[in-house]
């Protein structure tokens, strides 16, 4: 579990600050409320492990009230007029906005194409010029892994889960966005046994599944005091490169 923990930390530190697709001035000038949509889980994403169900529920609950702090976050700069909290269920929002998942080449996730007509209404009623999404996805992408001791890897596929982020106008122009080789794996789902190839005399080494009690104790660990709230370290990490992305000193 500690090389786990070490890929996932090390994937969350290399992460950029996503990509702006038009001037910052201009980003500024057309977003001057903006929108935040509650973490959304996309159920309909490629999870291969055979606890499809209780990761699902595991990841519901990692995301559950997250957005807030982005808003408090984003407020606190004074980039925008306004940052509004879209007061909507995630569950409802994921299954009406987000139609289908784009992913590249390797497998990574490029965001989503989304209901336009939905995405102009919500943004109408919520009285923004654009929305950010925040959203966690199952992919099954190419990539290299590492042996504990480092001097063995592993180029295959493998199944995770990732964290994508966009500013989507209500036109349906992406206006900025954290996704392809931006986005941040949250919790990998697999790893290579390098310790059964080796003791078994194998050349090929497998993939096995992390067990469900070990993902929720790497994103969901207990609280230190019992009347705390269990928070995910590594989504509150991408939370904070996704605020400090949207900073308004990138503005200047």
């Amino acid at each position: 579990m500690r090389i786990v923990i070490m890929i996932l930390f090390m994937l969350l530190a290399g992460c950029s600050s996503g990509i702006y697709h038009v001037p910052t001035k201009e980003y500024q000038q057309q977003v001057k409320t903006l929108g935040v949509l509650p973490l959304m889980v996309d159920r309909r994403s490629v999870i291969v492990h055979p606890d499809a169900t209780q990761i699902l529920d595991l990841l519901d609950r990692s995301a559950a009230g997250r957005s807030a702090a982005v808003v408090d976050e984003l407020r606190k700069k004074k980039g925008y007029f306004d940052v509004r909290l879209v007061r909507e269920p995630a569950r409802v929002l994921a299954e009406k906005l987000l139609i289908k998942a784009d992913v590249d080449e390797l497998g990574l996730p490029r965001g989503y194409r989304l209901n336009p007509q939905f995405l102009a209404e919500l943004c109408k009623d919520s009285f923004v010029d654009g929305l950010l999404l925040l959203n966690l996805q199952a992919v099954v992408h190419n990539d290299k892994r590492w042996s504990r001791n480092t001097f063995e890897t592993l180029i295959t596929d493998y199944n995770d889960i990732m964290a994508t982020a966009s500013v989507v106008a209500a036109d349906g122009r992406v206006l900025w966005e954290m996704n392809g080789a931006d986005a941040t794996t949250i919790l990998p789902l697999q790893y290579p046994d390098f310790d059964e190839a080796y003791f078994n005399k194998e050349t090929a080494v497998g993939l096995k599944f992390i067990g469900i009690a070990g993902l929720e104790k790497t994103l969901l660990p207990a609280a230190e005091k019992e009347q705390e709230k269990p928070q995910s370290a590594q989504i509150t990490a991408w939370l904070k490169k996704v605020t400090a992305a949207l900073s308004p000193t990138l503005f200047r």
